[in-house]
């Protein structure tokens, strides 16, 4: 016997769930998608940011801890040791160790407290003193930061910044003796500090040396003006010398008589 089919039923539209789900799905794939994009292209432009702030702020907190100790201290004037002849000559240059040895323990200690405070202590842009405590948080960048347009440089939401002490602080004096001038030297002692931090902003972190040299003293040493001066010495001196003190006083009495 034939069989005979009975006519397609017609298939109308997805239940209104489906539609909903299928959409929530779409939604929730498209919007993971962009942040993954946004994230990956603004990422190293946020971290570059970050590091360029947190080096600002950890450079201007190394030349206050310095520049705030070389001013209470008094040992500072000491540094350098100068030995004279009778007739008040510089003949010998000397570093106190005694007093670098005290300075270098003093400064490390005080870097490190005023390094760790900024790790809980907020600072805004221009400040020189730590406001509010705020979560560690240092800085914050406005997201139109990345756009490299100025006049969006303000807008969007900030992005917090947080800084990370990874070690101890380094530090170390730079001492320097160059000539100047006709027969003078200058001395030049700095604070060498070096640190390591880790820039933390949300989902990224990048790790940075921070190096600044402060200066501690500068002194100039005046020796005695030579008759004459051929400049780097490598030129012949000149036939002509200039008379002595003693040697005018006698040109100038065989004169009067």
């Amino acid at each position: 016997m034939r069989r005979f089919r009975g006519p397609l039923s017609k298939r109308g539209p997805l239940p209104f769930r489906y539609v909903m789900l299928l959409s929530f799905v779409f939604f929730i794939l498209s919007t993971t998608a962009s942040l993954l994009i946004i994230n990956t292209s603004i990422k190293p432009t946020l971290l570059n940011i970050a590091e360029m702030e947190t080096n600002r702020i950890a450079t201007h907190v190394i030349q206050e801890a310095v520049e705030d100790y070389m001013s209470e201290d008094e040992n500072v004037k000491n540094m350098v040791e100068m030995k004279s002849d009778e007739n008040g000559k510089v003949t010998t240059i000397d570093f106190n160790s005694h007093v670098l040895r005290d300075m270098h323990s003093k400064i490390t200690k005080q870097l490190h407290h005023k390094l760790k405070e900024t790790e809980t202590e907020e600072f805004n842009s221009s400040a020189k003193t730590p406001k509010d405590r705020h979560d560690g948080v240092i800085y914050n960048i406005p997201l139109g930061q990345t756009t490299g347009n100025s006049l969006l440089g303000n807008l969007g939401p900030k992005i917090p910044v947080r800084l990370n002490i990874i070690g101890d602080v380094f530090t170390d004096f730079k001492q320097s003796v160059k000539p100047y001038g006709i027969n003078n030297a200058l001395i030049n002692i700095g604070v060498l500090v070096e640190v390591k931090i880790r820039v933390v902003i949300p989902f990224a972190t990048k790790t940075a040396v921070v190096k600044n040299t402060v200066p501690a003293t500068i002194q100039a040493v005046h020796g005695d003006v030579p008759d004459f001066y051929s400049g780097s010495g490598s030129q012949t001196a000149p036939s002509i010398q200039i008379p002595s003190k003693g040697e005018k006083t006698d040109e100038k009495s065989d004169q009067k008589e």
